[in-house]
Order: structure tokens, then sequence, then C-alpha cells
């Protein structure tokens, strides 16, 4: 058994103080070989390709045919179209400031042949495109992380109240800073072992720009409601994610394609997945099947 988890939960637990937030160098991801190598990452088999599945299923139970939804950095879709494929009755906004993430978006939606998506080039801490309660659901799924400063949170978060209709949906999903630079470099090195030099990289840099729970919490108490809790994967908040409540299971549709997807994946990213559902579990949200 790898004594990875327990050395960085020592770390953790006798970190004196929170590590300081260091930001991306790189705050919009628009170098094309960047987007290519993110991109591939959400590819059947790719390291995120089981954490979108995670999230296809839990945005899957948020939504209902009719729905507008919007996700704040979409990045190059790949989550997006995802979920779009499975709610075929529900509309999909992703928005993103990086033009080229935006192409390939667009571009693998007509390849799958989606009708129910839109990509838009937009600072999703803002949401100026979009009016007074238009959104019935706002989701997204490690973004957050990107924006520069704490400003940019909170003015992100006033763009939800804005935009979200007040019994509408939230399922925001981003990495929680850790305490402990040992704890980082541990979770670091071991992605560091299966995974390529790039993403451990940007595995690094995302932890380190991570926002804390602390942070979460009163950007939730923004919201002003009280069905939107913090739950935050147990021991370290290696994953944060700010949502209100399933109302119910996901629907057959997609429980079925999520059933298939996983069948597909590999031991290793299905054990890597399992070990996803059962933290975030802990931490008190349960999963939608």
């Amino acid at each position: 058994m790898t004594l990875d988890l327990p050395r960085a939960v020592f770390h953790e637990m006798t970190a004196r103080q929170q590590l300081p937030r260091t930001p991306e160098t790189e705050l919009v991801m628009n170098g094309v070989q960047t987007v290519e190598d993110y991109s591939s990452c959400g590819e059947e088999g790719g390291a995120l390709f089981g954490p979108y599945l995670y999230n296809a299923l839990q945005v899957s139970a948020r939504v209902a045919p009719g729905n507008q939804v919007i996700d704040l950095g979409c990045g190059s879709g790949r989550l997006l179209n995802l979920i779009a494929s499975w709610n075929p009755e529900v509309s999909f906004v992703g928005t993103d400031l990086a033009p080229v993430m935006l192409e390939t978006a667009r571009r693998q939606a007509e390849l799958l042949g989606l009708r129910n998506v839109t990509y838009l080039e937009a600072d999703f801490s803002r949401l100026d495109d979009f009016g007074l309660h238009e959104a019935d659901a706002i989701m997204s799924s490690m973004a957050l992380h990107h924006l520069p400063d704490r400003v940019s949170l909170s003015r992100c978060f006033s763009s939800i109240v804005r935009v979200l209709k007040p019994s509408g949906q939230l399922y925001l999903m981003d990495f929680g800073r850790l305490r402990s630079r040992q704890a980082v470099e541990i979770f670091v090195g071991k992605v560091a072992r299966t995974e390529t030099p790039a993403l451990s990289q940007d595995y690094r840099a995302s932890l380190y720009a991570a926002f804390t729970p602390d942070d979460f919490d009163q950007e939730i108490l923004r919201l002003g409601r009280m069905d939107v809790a913090l739950h935050r994967s147990v021991i370290a908040p290696l994953l944060m994610v700010a949502c209100t409540p399933a109302p119910g299971p996901a629907g057959q549709r997609a429980v079925n394609a999520f059933l298939r997807a996983q069948r597909q994946l590999s031991a290793h990213r299905r054990a890597e997945l399992a070990q996803m559902r059962l933290f975030l579990r802990l931490g008190g949200l349960g999963f939608p099947l």
C-alpha cells in the first residue's frame, strides 16, 4: 500500500499556516500546443476523463429538459460536450476567454452532431452577455483557480447571483489550496509517475493557484441561499465542490452513458474515479446513481 496519502495527511495536519496563493502565469490557456495537450487529457482514457465522467453525472442530475445551463470556463469543451450529448433536451452555453479553446470546443461539438451547445468568448467572472436570472443552472469544473485574484472570485460569485434563477441549480468544482508545500509535492509526484511532465507541472501550478475552503465559504454566503453547501474531499481539500443538492438521481439516459463509459476505463482510471467518488462522498457529496 502506498504511503503517499498518509505522508500528505501528516504534512497537512502539522502545517502551521496556510500556503500563500500563487496565481497562474498563463491565466488564459490559448497556445495551440497548450490547448491540444489539455484537450487530449479529456479524451477517453486520458487523465481527465474519469473526473469528467464524475462531473457529467453530477451536472446531469441537476438539469432538466428545457433548461438553459452556463458553463464557466469551459476550456476545450470536452466536458461540456459530454454533458450535452447525455442531455439532448437541455441547452448549454460554454464561456471562456481563449479563442483557440473555444474553436476546439466548437469543432468537437460539430463532429459529435450536437445542436444543443454553443460557445461564447466571454469573461466568466462578469457574465456580461447574460441577463437577470437567465440561467436555470450554472456549472464549472476546474476553472475558478484560473482567476487572477480574490477580487475576481468575488465578482464571479456576484455574477452568479445576478444570472442564476433564485431557485436555479449550481455545481462548481475546483481544486482547494493545501496548507503544506510538502503535501502539494507529494500529490504532484503521484501524478508524475503516470502522466506527462506538462500535465504534472500544470497540476502543480493549479494547486498553488487554488483558493481556500474559507474563500469559497465566504463566497457562498454572498449567494444568499441556504441550499448551497461546500463539500471537500475528506482529510485534505484537494477537491472542493460548491453545489445545490441534486433533486434526485440523474436521468436514465445519463446513467446508462456513465456506466458504459466507466466500463471502458482501464483498471487504473477506474480506481482513480472510485477514489474520487469515495473521498467526496466522505465529504458529504453523494453520487447521483
